[in-house]
């Protein structure tokens, strides 16, 4: 995953390596075995194998301190991170700027985070997104859909029916 200025990815043997910018420390993990992790501008985290989040780099936000809990996926955007429990409900932490730590109620099965907004796959294939909506990133197309990425103002899915890409907000 790719960060503001920093990279990290998972080995084969599940350890996270990072590289880039540190500064923030964001290159530099906890240790341990990770299933799948995400990447923000000074910030990184990752779901560790017993499905806990651990995280790293700048929390100034307290976006590098986690809920409780087990996650089946995590997002880190600007400032805030969102991770999917395992009982398909959302829950955030760190800066709530524009909303982007309020995620509605209901279950996902996928998300993704912006710069200070979030988007996610409700298990009815519909998206739900939340935070900033300057720029129309929080306002998705009907219909359903099947994976889900996020930038700074713009976000962008993958069409259930035709497997064609949607895109809203400026890019």
């Amino acid at each position: 995953m790719a960060g503001g200025f920093h990279s990290c990815a998972i080995r084969t043997d599940g350890a996270v390596a990072c590289w880039g910018h540190d500064g923030a420390g964001q290159s530099s993990l906890f240790a341990g075995t990770y299933s799948t992790i995400a990447a923000a501008f000074f910030h990184a985290c990752g779901i560790r194998t017993e499905g806990t989040v651990a995280c790293w780099g700048d929390n100034s936000n307290s976006e590098a301190s986690p809920r409780a809990g087990t996650f089946t996926a995590v997002a880190a955007g600007n400032g805030h991170t969102c991770g999917i429990r395992i009982d398909g409900t959302v829950a955030c932490w760190g800066d709530n700027y524009q909303g982007a730590a309020s995620p509605p109620a209901g279950t996902f099965t996928a998300m993704a985070a912006g710069h200070i907004h979030n988007c996610g796959i409700r298990t009815d294939g519909t998206i739900a997104c939340w935070g900033d909506n300057y720029s129309g990133q929080s306002s998705p197309p009907a219909g359903t859909f099947t994976a889900i990425a996020a930038g700074g103002s713009y976000s962008c899915a993958i069409r259930d029916i035709d497997r064609g890409v949607g895109c809203w907000g400026t890019m």
